[in-house]
């Protein structure tokens, strides 16, 4: 599977949204759901799910929560990336811990946002 690669000429990122709070997923949603530039191909409530939407969702971003039940956010990055080299993914957490951005970013995300201060417009910088 090659995941879409926006580039010049599409200016859409196809999104899937993982997190296992419902109410998290309904606000990012309402956040980005028509905004300009993105596209929510799928929602999953674990890394798991996340895996098993990864092939039929073909998502260019994952926007993916840190602390979840089972596998957790990092190791769910590491194994996304791998089923589909070229994905991005953005480490989400409602937790300011500083050193998310550190482990995000070792973990082969493209970065971390907390969930405060998701926007699309900050998404948007940090796929720029």
């Amino acid at each position: 599977m090659c995941p879409n690669q926006p580039s010049a000429a599409v200016s859409t990122y196809r999104l899937l949204l993982v997190d296992d709070q419902p109410v998290f997923l309904e606000l990012a949603r309402a956040i980005l759901w028509g905004h300009r530039g993105f596209e929510i191909v799928g929602e999953a409530g674990s890394g798991e799910q996340a895996l098993a939407l990864l092939p039929d969702a073909n998502p260019d971003v994952v926007l993916l929560d840190v602390e979840m039940p089972g596998m957790h956010g990092f190791e769910a990055a590491r194994r996304l990336m791998a089923a589909a080299p070229g994905l991005r993914v953005v480490m989400v957490s409602a937790s300011p811990d500083t050193e998310y951005a550190m482990l995000a970013t070792a973990a082969g995300a493209l970065g971390f946002l907390s969930k405060k201060l998701l926007s699309a417009d900050a998404l948007a910088a940090l796929l720029a």
